[in-house]
C-alpha cells in the first residue's frame, strides 16, 4: 500500500475533483486486500490498483448525475495557474475521457495497459484518449467544448 499509495490517491483526486477521492483510495485498498489472491500478475500491480479504483470511482457515481467541479479554484501564485488551468480541464471532460487522459497523460499507462485498467477494448480506448486530447486542447485553448 505505501508503495502505491500516492499514486492512487492522485488518479482518483483528479478524477474527482477531490470530492470524496480520499474514501474511494481507502474503499479501494480494502478490496485490493480482500481479492489478493485474484491478482494473476500478468501485468504491474499498479495497473491492477488503478482498476479497482476506477471501478470504485463508478460504482460511486452509479445512479448520480456527475457534475464537472472547479476545484481548487483560488487565489493562488501565477506559477500554479498552468495547473488549475489544467485541472479544470479535466474536469470539463466526461469520466471516462478523463479517467484515459490521466492514465496515459498522467500516469504514463500505455495504452494497453489503460485499456485494461479500466477494461476496455484497445481501439475504443485509443479512440477515447483522442477525444480527450481534442477537448483539452479546446478547453485550454478558451473554446467551448
Amino acid at each position: 500500500m505505501r508503495r502505491h499509495e500516492r499514486r492512487v490517491r492522485s488518479f482518483l483526486a483528479r478524477l474527482t475533483g477531490g470530492e470524496g477521492a480520499d474514501d474511494l483510495a481507502q474503499e479501494t485498498f480494502l478490496k485490493a486486500w480482500r481479492m489478493a489472491s485474484s491478482w494473476r500478475g500478468d501485468g504491474p500491480y499498479l495497473g491492477w490498483l488503478l482498476r479497482i479504483a476506477w471501478r470504485c470511482f463508478l460504482s460511486s457515481r452509479r445512479g448520480r448525475r456527475e457534475t464537472t467541479s472547479e476545484a481548487g479554484e483560488q487565489a493562488v501564485a501565477a506559477d500554479e495557474i498552468a495547473r488549475i488551468d489544467i485541472a479544470r480541464a479535466l474536469a470539463g471532460l466526461p469520466a471516462r475521457e478523463r479517467a484515459a487522459a490521466l492514465l496515459c497523460f498522467g500516469e504514463g499507462c500505455s495504452h494497453a495497459e489503460a485499456a485494461a485498467i479500466l477494461d476496455l477494448p484497445l481501439g475504443t480506448l485509443k479512440s477515447i484518449v483522442a477525444r480527450a486530447r481534442t477537448g483539452l486542447v479546446r478547453q485550454l485553448e478558451g473554446h467551448e467544448r
